[in-house]
């Protein structure tokens, strides 16, 4: 008979149901969420569906708090973040004869809000993160490293392209929503200054909407490089997005690294950002100069990488042939839902990046 768990989480997003499935291929899975119904024909988990309520920077999501107390769970997994009062609460208000596994902690700037990650994770009887570095800062803060797994945080990009063996490499690439956090503008100005020390073909493309389009639309006739930035807008289909994947020397993120990471490397193309970028934990898979390229926080440095990547075809094919092997190794959502079923059956058989 399969286990039962509960995992409570915010809104579904499309790059979260593929895990659901392959958990639920070895567990009775509900997801409890606040987002619109996610449920196709094939997927194999189950969902209930709460409102939430927002309060200033806090969420209610009613209903948790009576479900997690139901004795019909074996497991409950509670996306861990602080906002959500009633996932909180959860954690003293539970059955306690279900496990409590706590999902995707990290340490932040708030020394109070760390305290509190904490306490609260030695409540329960595993700890499960994104990444090895969160794992370690949390083991260095006291919680029991027999009690912590990695489930390796990514993007399944489904049908996979070796990038690096494409010839044809044309494009510096962007891929995401177009906000300011992106720094996108950086990028644009690197990119004007650079057009002469590259090869003339080589051109800047973003793909993504938002409310920044305009703006940087502007920005590409101030520098007068208007025939050499194509904006494309949102691509859903990854098939019409691999085209642009193979032909991409870099994909390109200055001011903020996240799923975009795993997809880049995904596909085997090298993924550059800044070493302070904001992040989620995703740009520990960036291995400087082996997978991908950390420049320093101004754009004399972002200038310098892309004229190395542009002239040095053999410097940016063995980065892509790099990232593609990371992924494959460390990145799968087979990798992921290994880190799963660590936490719950108390194994150890995820790949896990050891931090050097």
């Amino acid at each position: 008979m399969k286990k039962k768990i509960l995992l409570g989480y915010n809104y579904i997003l499309h790059y979260r149901i593929p895990l659901f499935n392959l958990l639920s291929k070895k567990y009775d899975l509900t997801v409890l969420h606040s987002g619109d119904s996610t449920l196709k024909p094939n997927d194999k988990y189950k969902e209930i569906i709460f409102k939430v309520k927002k309060l200033g920077p806090f969420f209610i999501q009613k209903g948790i708090l009576s479900e997690v107390n139901k004795e019909k769970y074996d497991y409950i997994i509670l996306l861990f973040d602080l906002r959500w009062i009633n996932t909180i609460i959860s954690i003293y208000l539970r059955n306690k004869k279900a496990k409590l596994i706590l999902w995707g902690a990290w340490m932040t700037n708030s020394a109070i809000a760390n305290r509190a990650r904490i306490f609260l994770s030695k409540k329960a009887d595993a700890n499960l993160f994104y990444t090895q570095q969160a794992r370690t800062d949390f083991i260095n803060s006291g919680i029991d490293s027999e009690n912590t797994f990695v489930a390796n945080n990514t993007f399944d990009v489904g049908e996979r392209i070796k990038a690096f063996e494409y010839e044809i490499k044309d494009q510096l690439l962007f891929v995401g929503k177009l906000d300011e956090r992106k720094e996108n503008e950086i990028l644009i100005k690197a990119y004007a200054n650079i057009i002469n020390k590259i090869p003339s073909h080589i051109q800047l493309t973003i793909i993504g909407d938002g409310f920044e389009m305009e703006k940087l639309k502007r920005l590409v006739k101030k520098e007068n490089i208007e025939h050499k930035v194509i904006f494309v807008g949102s691509i859903i289909d990854p098939k019409i997005l691999q085209t642009y994947y193979k032909k991409a020397i870099v994909s390109v993120s200055f001011g903020q690294a996240g799923l975009s990471v795993l997809q880049s490397l995904g596909y085997g193309v090298p993924f550059l950002t800044k070493e302070n970028a904001v992040s989620g934990g995703e740009m520990t898979n960036i291995k400087h100069r082996i997978n991908g390229i950390l420049c320093k926080d101004n754009i004399f440095s972002l200038e310098k990488a892309l004229i190395e990547l542009c002239n040095n075809n053999e410097f940016a094919n063995r980065l892509g042939r790099n990232a593609y092997d990371y992924y494959s190794k460390y990145c799968t959502i087979e990798n992921m839902n290994q880190g799963f079923l660590d936490a719950i059956e108390n194994t150890n058989l995820a790949e896990v990046d050891e931090i050097k």
